[in-house]
């Protein structure tokens, strides 16, 4: 199964299962954009009206873009790789407004967690 479609699955439960905890996700407007360094893949996570779109391809005008090894992407989305630490070890990079990835962390420690 290739990265993008274990993303989009993987996106998908993790916000089914942080809704619960996360009532805000309902207000969210939010799209970030994810570069696959070592493949040259791109996908965008989109959350708005309280639903999550994961589309492949590049969004015109994401709040963030986070960039990573496959390998990387993969250990954060399964929840083996805490993605602070991640970004703090330079494993990952991220352009746009930093600040606001840290609501996507909020979203995938609340579904990782249920």
């Amino acid at each position: 199964m290739a990265l993008f479609e274990k993303a989009k699955e993987a996106f998908e439960s993790i916000f089914e299962k942080a809704k619960a905890s996360l009532p805000e996700l309902s207000s969210w407007n939010k799209v970030y954009q994810f570069v696959v360094e070592d493949t040259g893949e791109e996908f965008y996570v989109e959350i708005s009206n309280g639903q999550i779109k994961v589309v492949q391809g590049k969004h015109p005008k994401p709040i963030a873009t986070i960039v990573a090894t496959s390998d990387v992407l993969e250990k954060i989305i399964n929840g083996q790789l805490d993605a602070m630490a991640a970004f703090m070890k330079r494993q990952m990079k991220i352009t746009g407004n930093v600040l606001d990835t840290m609501n996507l962390k909020k979203l995938l420690d609340a579904g990782l967690k249920g």
